[in-house]
């Protein structure tokens, strides 16, 4: 998953980054949590934990195939097209065959992420626990954000669970709806979560 950057933010400006937002659908997939958990289970058991391939350094361009999650069953993200599907996450329009490509220790990925895949061969499969200050930091109380209802066009039709985007690209979700004003999390969905990556290196641009 790619790195999101924490910024503050001044009341000032969230008022006018809410009267610039999309309403975007809260994510509804089907997700069987046997299948889920079979899925996984078949990716690892035919994945590769040793391998004679060149080594990851940092500085690197590597090409990975990875499983995020939470536990054996529950996947938040995942470049492996057959989990996708099993666990609900299936995107249309996505290149599953092409993975992810970054380069190593450039900061482009979560900290635990990025130095997970370090000295792993081409051709390896390694699961890593990620804690959350190396993944998308601890929940903080102060990125809630609340908002009077006069002060966002169409109050009356959000609803908790709702995700909303600034033009700027921020994502908050709304927390909870009031009588008069609405509560916007602009935490990280994943934020104070331990994450269990399964990594596998594609390749490896020297």
């Amino acid at each position: 998953m790619k790195k999101i950057i924490s910024i503050s933010i001044l009341s000032f400006c969230i008022i006018w980054l809410m009267w610039c937002t999309t309403k975007q659908p809260q994510e509804t997939t089907s997700t069987n949590a046997s299948s889920c958990k079979e899925a996984i289970t078949a990716y690892l058991n035919q994945a590769t934990t040793s391998s004679n391939g060149e080594v990851v350094e940092k500085g690197n361009t590597v090409t990975v195939d990875y499983v995020g999650r939470l536990d054996e069953e529950t996947v938040f993200d995942t470049s492996v097209e057959s989990i996708a599907k099993a666990c609900g996450k299936y995107t249309s329009g996505r290149n599953y065959s092409e993975g992810l490509s970054f380069e190593v220790g450039a900061g482009q990925m979560i900290a635990g992420f990025d130095k997970g895949v370090e000295w792993m061969k081409v051709g390896e499969t390694k699961t890593v626990e990620i804690a959350a200050k190396d993944a998308y930091g601890e929940r903080d109380e102060k990125n809630l954000i609340t908002m009077p209802k006069d002060q966002i066009p169409d109050a009356d039709q959000y609803q908790v669970g709702m995700q909303v985007m600034s033009q700027y690209g921020q994502t908050f979700k709304v927390y909870k709806v009031n009588d008069d004003s609405i509560v916007f999390d602009a935490n990280h969905e994943l934020a104070g979560k331990t994450l269990i990556f399964d990594i596998t290196i594609k390749s490896v641009q020297k």
